[in-house]
């Protein structure tokens, strides 16, 4: 028997080859053949069937592999510089909201509070005395106004009254000057009529010792004669009177001329008072104007004191909401800065699908339908959600260099588009679901 060339011969003695048909006898089908026909043709209609089944919900639904959870993550940083004094917290922890997480060094922080206590109550009390200050000159200054006011009014009347004086005084003195005058021209008339009735009588008593006129003539004319001399020395007299009376006079306008040139300056002196006490009045809007700068160091010293709380409240870093603890790289003893990173809190409450579909399979997903997420973590577990939004723009476009057709040698690709898939309430209430984890969405187009 030979198998050489891939068929089974038989070789006789007499060296004639023969195939194995030619020596197997003729025999029927087996019933057994029509039972295995009838299962591939059950096979070929079950895998027909299956095949219109997927047709069927490829039509309704769409799926893409490329597709990750993403989720809240807060990265804790120290807002302040300090010496870590405490590390409350683990990699992988669970913490509630407000759980302590690091504790820096606080002694430093409540030096600088007690600090801004004592500068703010030190300005309150620059404000509570620079606001005393402010009635105080107020009053002082107003009743200093009122007195100088007062006393520019009297010298003024004072003046007034020396000037009316002075005119009279001035006026007397005219009217003693022109009687003086009235009485030199009435001593000149009284000296003429003096001279002539001497001529007169002396012509009388030369005719009377020669016995030329009668003694009674002489008697007339020596009379007339006494008369006229009574008369001279009266005239003489009341001009005497009148030249003092118009001396006094002169001296009096002088006098008041002095006291009216006094009483000017009294009311310089009054205006000068006056002035400054108007000026001291502006102190009062000094003593405001410290008033608001005493509460403008008060309101700074206040912020200095609110920094200083905020400070001290800074050493005690927490967690922002519930959450796992991740990336811890703070140990007690290191010096940290302000805004460096100490780890990283995720809200695994809170967790959302990404799924980057192509374009051609969005037509018609709509946000509120319903989706199934698939995970290879849990291959036994369907998470149920349901379509949130559709991204603004593909992928590409937001990519650190997005692409630029604008050279001539475009080429099409289809995009994918980022469709936002969150989870249904309590689909992820045991944290299997964590960021970063790739997953596959099916999103129910009926």
């Amino acid at each position: 028997m030979n198998e050489g060339d891939g068929a089974s011969t038989l070789t006789t003695p007499t060296g004639r080859d023969f195939q194995w048909w030619q020596l197997r006898p003729p025999r029927r089908v087996p019933r057994t053949r029509f039972a295995v026909l009838g299962l591939a043709a059950l096979v070929l209609l079950g895998a027909v069937g299956y095949g219109g089944y997927l047709w069927r919900y490829s039509r309704a639904h769409v799926s893409t592999d490329d597709a990750f959870i993403a989720g809240h993550i807060s990265p804790v940083s120290a807002r302040i510089s300090g010496t870590v004094v405490g590390v409350s917290a683990n990699d992988n922890q669970d913490v509630k909201a407000g759980d302590v997480l690091v504790t820096l060094d606080p002694k430093d922080f409540q030096v600088a509070l007690a600090l801004a206590k004592a500068s703010v109550e030190a300005a309150r009390g620059e404000l509570l005395n620079a606001i005393a200050n402010v009635p105080l000159a107020d009053t002082t200054t107003r009743s200093a106004e009122h007195e100088a006011d007062a006393s520019l009014a009297a010298v003024m009347s004072g003046l007034e009254i020396s000037q009316h004086d002075l005119e009279q005084r001035r006026s007397e003195a005219r009217s003693r000057q022109g009687a003086a005058a009235a009485a030199e021209a009435a001593v000149q008339a009284a000296e003429s009529d003096f001279e002539r009735t001497r001529l007169d009588r002396d012509r009388i008593q030369a005719l009377f010792q020669k016995k030329l006129v009668a003694s009674q003539d002489f008697d007339h004319a020596d009379a007339s004669f006494k008369n006229a001399q009574a008369m001279l020395d009266m005239a003489r007299h009341k001009l005497a009177q009148s030249r003092d009376e118009a001396a006094q006079a002169g001296a009096a306008v002088q006098a008041q001329t002095s006291a009216v040139a006094q009483a000017r300056q009294r009311v310089t002196q009054a205006q000068a008072v006056l002035a400054n006490a108007t000026g001291q009045r502006q102190q009062v809007k000094v003593r405001e104007a410290t008033v608001e700068a005493a509460r403008a160091r008060l309101q700074l010293a206040e912020a200095n004191l609110a920094q200083a709380q905020l400070n001290l409240e800074y050493t005690t870093i927490r967690a922002p909401y519930d959450g796992r603890v991740t990336k811890k790289t703070v140990e007690v003893g290191q010096v940290v800065q302000a805004g460096q990173s100490l780890l990283a809190v995720v809200d695994l409450d809170d967790v959302w699908v990404i799924a980057n579909y192509k374009e051609t399979e969005l037509t018609h997903v709509r946000p509120g339908q319903r989706a199934s997420v698939s995970v290879d973590t849990y291959p036994d577990v369907v998470f149920r959600g349901k379509v949130d939004s559709i991204q603004g723009g593909s992928g590409a476009v937001f990519s650190l260099l997005p692409p630029e057709n604008a050279t001539g040698n475009y080429v099409k690709v289809v995009q994918r588009i980022p469709v936002k898939i969150v989870l249904l309430p309590g689909e992820n209430a045991r944290h299997l679901l964590v960021p970063g984890m790739s997953v596959v969405p099916t999103i129910s187009l009926r």
